[in-house]
């Protein structure tokens, strides 16, 4: 049995993190209880919440610092109105992440709804205490192929124009759904900032303009215990695939985006910088990478540290495509597409967790499912 978690003193602040029961909206949770905050989390049942509570929140909510909001349809107009009274900030995680869903209407309208709906319950209703708000975006709204080929490294001024192409050239139908997925983180950040631009007369923009934290593919140590492999994030089952040696190919997974990596608890201390630097971070979108980490750098740490998991690991060719680095296993062959997340390194001052502490880390959760 674990030792019980010290709860810091207040610090006179609460901050709401929505779709709190998601992967990263839980760390943040927790990343924000740390640092002294009330939290309020909305999810769309008060049960989705209860592993948490029962949970990495259970001394934080026994000692009154954890509210469960209902927002049973975050589409829905004024959907996050009672949630986000009396907030000093916001952060805004809960977007459908779904790769079963296979049309514009279930998946790129709720993101830009929900973003919206929950700038505009700030606006109205949050108070003039409000002094910050970030909203989840990722690299899918930045990233994008180059289809010649070419080597590129992209920063925060670029955008994902390829994804919502495709989709318009698609007519929202038989849409691959990493570029569906792409589409609609896009969309869901243009919609900030054409917020941002049209509400900039008002006491929100002025004083708590939105800022986007974009990350790339997230790995690292879940904090809620799912009973079933199968309802694990998205990003976590490829690492349980090679773990388990469940494939049923016999391939490794295939590379996502550009196959750079960043640690869950590296993003969830990103989004709560952003809220405690709100001059600093006014108005910018950053981009949350830590290295390369592909899934044959994965395969080799887990057969490396798992000897006896080896056999059921698929083999790939080790040791291609990467070399280790001193936060990120980075590519080993010049060209290709690239991140850079100069921006934040300098704003932060973070040192990313490392690819095999993550990787190696998010594998001890995942030893029970065996």
């Amino acid at each position: 049995m674990s030792a019980p978690v010290a709860v810091p003193p207040s610090n006179g602040k609460t901050v709401v993190v929505s779709g709190i029961n998601g992967y990263i909206a839980s760390v943040t949770g927790l990343e924000a209880l740390r640092k002294g905050y009330t939290l309020v989390g909305t999810c769309r049942s008060r049960a989705k919440a209860e592993p948490l509570l029962k949970g990495a929140y259970a001394e934080f909510a026994d000692a009154g610092r954890v509210r469960i909001v209902e927002v049973v349809d975050m589409t829905k107009e004024g959907a996050f109105d009672e949630a986000v009274k009396g907030a000093h900030a916001i952060i805004h995680t809960a977007s459908p992440i779904d790769f079963t869903l296979k049309t514009p209407s279930q998946v790129i309208s709720p993101a830009i709804a929900g973003t919206v709906g929950i700038l505009h319950s700030a606006l109205r209703h949050a108070g003039p205490q409000l002094s910050a708000l970030a909203v989840t975006s990722s690299v899918a709204a930045i990233a994008s192929p180059k289809p010649d080929g070419s080597s590129y490294t992209f920063t925060e001024e670029d955008w994902n124009n390829y994804a919502e192409k495709q989709v318009e050239e698609a007519g929202g139908v038989d849409i691959p759904p990493n570029i569906l997925y792409g589409a609609s983180k896009t969309a869901a950040e243009r919609a900030i900032w054409a917020f941002r631009e049209k509400e900039k007369a008002s006491t929100l923009c002025r004083s708590v303009s939105p800022r986007a934290l974009n990350p790339t593919v997230v790995y690292g140590p879940p904090i809620i215990s799912h009973s079933d492999p199968a309802s694990l994030n998205e990003t976590i089952k490829p690492i349980y695939a090679i773990f388990s040696g469940t494939i049923t190919d016999g391939e490794l997974p295939a590379k996502i985006g550009t196959g750079a990596y960043v640690d869950v608890r590296d993003v969830a201390a990103a989004h709560v910088w952003a809220i405690e630097n709100p001059a600093a971070s006014d108005g910018q979108r950053y981009i949350v990478a830590a290295g390369l980490g592909p899934p044959q750098a994965i395969a080799d740490l887990i057969r490396e540290v798992y000897p006896e998991r080896g056999p059921s690991i698929p083999l790939g060719n080790p040791g291609e495509g990467y070399v280790k680095g001193e936060y990120g296993w980075f590519p080993a062959e010049a060209g290709g597409i690239a991140l850079s997340a100069k921006k934040l390194e300098e704003a932060m001052g973070i040192k990313w967790i490392k690819f095999d502490k993550c990787i190696l880390d998010t594998v001890k959760c995942l030893e029970k499912y065996l």
